[in-house]
């Protein structure tokens, strides 16, 4: 599990608003977690900080309730004037523009999907799970169309966005909820439904795309706050999900990747995790990705194990010197974050802007890696789109 900072989150939902690769292993990205609390003319900004780290693919949270205040006439027709693709526009768009294939994560549904409940108090996104999955599929298929690389977008041209995450650790309950109808697991049913009715929809519009499922937060057991990592793959199994999606999963442990440890989910214990994937229908077949992964450097009330700031450095490299990272099994490991926010000090620059050592770390694994698969950026594509100037001063 990371942790947004509040005010980042409260900001956007005010304001509506060729990968290389680590021998035959997994490529390296990055996420700016800043990026979905940005407003749309000041995300060339965010761009150009991305660009600078040399990444070449970026997972990027996309909130339903941004794209879609409120509902749609045709839920499936991007075009639609209900639709605000303002934000996402500048965001994907300005990433392949930039070179950068985004990994995109959908959740936060909109009040009209849920019928104005909002799940956990306190919070604020929308942690409550859509009334009906075919409408979170309909829009899988509008935001699809809209980036498939075939349609042409006013004022940017064709951009073709390729990977799509259904939704942020649904196995937790601050993300998904509810997890439970008294003792009965509930979430799972939920999501495989979303899940099932959006993967199709996803690849009817766009036929390059990779749908990715699981997105599991790293929980070692269940409990009233949510389903643990291998209990949450065992539910994706119980209800059903359909072959034609990859898996991904979350790391955040507390022992260093190459050392030898008990703690679950970790770099050690990560066949564990393959062992029940492979149990789903076509689950040998899935391909895996790692879609947040870090080291923190401060204590938070969320987290109270750090590492210096050299260790950071240190464990990143380390970490596709894991065997299971090295297989090609493995796609992708996401870096989470650019930037250090008071909540996930796991960043490549300090909360004030400033470089850490995994900084540079970073860039020098980009840099001696070669492109890879799909995980491209089609050069074609890139040529297509047109990107605003970035603000000056």
């Amino acid at each position: 599990m990371r942790v947004t900072a509040p005010a980042l989150v409260a900001a956007a939902l005010a304001t509506g608003a060729a990968i290389p690769a680590l021998g035959a292993g997994a490529a390296i990205g990055l996420q700016d977690d800043r990026m979905a609390a940005t407003s749309a003319q000041d995300i060339p900004t965010r761009l150009e900080m991305l660009k600078a780290t040399k990444t070449k693919i970026s997972r990027v949270d996309l909130f339903w309730a941004t794209a879609a205040p409120t509902r749609p006439a045709n839920d499936r027709d991007h075009t639609d004037p209900a639709y605000d693709w303002s934000w996402a526009d500048a965001t994907l768009c300005g990433m392949v523009g930039s070179g950068i294939q985004p990994i995109v994560t959908v959740w936060n549904a909109p009040g009209w999907a849920t019928g104005g409940a909002r799940g956990i108090k306190g919070v604020v996104w929308n942690s409550k799970a859509p009334k009906k999955a075919r409408d979170f599929a309909d829009f899988m298929y509008a935001l699809s169309k809209r980036y498939n690389g075939r349609t042409e977008i006013p004022g940017r041209g064709k951009c073709q966005v390729n990977f799509y995450e259904i939704w942020n650790e649904p196995n937790l309950q601050i993300y998904l909820y509810p997890q439970y109808k008294g003792k009965r697991p509930l979430a799972g049913r939920k999501y495989v439904q979303m899940a099932n009715l959006a993967t199709p929809q996803i690849k009817k519009a766009n036929r390059r795309a990779t749908v990715i499922t699981g997105v599991t937060g790293p929980k070692g057991r269940s409990d009233r706050s949510g389903r643990g990592t291998l209990d949450w793959i065992r539910d994706l199994r119980r209800y059903g999900l359909r072959p034609g999606s990859d898996y991904s999963q979350h790391i955040y442990p507390s022992a260093p990747p190459l050392k030898k440890t008990k703690a679950f989910p970790a770099w050690d214990t990560l066949d564990e995790i393959t062992d029940e994937v492979n149990r789903l229908r076509g689950g040998k077949r899935k391909r895996i990705y790692i879609t947040e992964a870090s080291y923190t450097t401060a204590t938070t009330p969320y987290r109270k194990v750090k590492f210096t700031k050299r260790q950071q450095a240190t464990y990143m490299k380390q970490i596709f010197r894991v065997p299971f990272v090295r297989s090609k099994r493995v796609r992708a490991v996401i870096w989470f974050n650019l930037q250090d926010n008071v909540n996930w000090p796991g960043g490549l620059l300090t909360d004030a802007g400033t470089k850490k050592p995994s900084y540079r770390s970073f860039q020098q694994m980009v840099r001696s890696k070669r492109p890879t698969g799909n995980l491209r950026v089609p050069r074609s594509v890139q040529r297509r789109v047109t990107q605003p100037a970035v603000p000056a001063g």
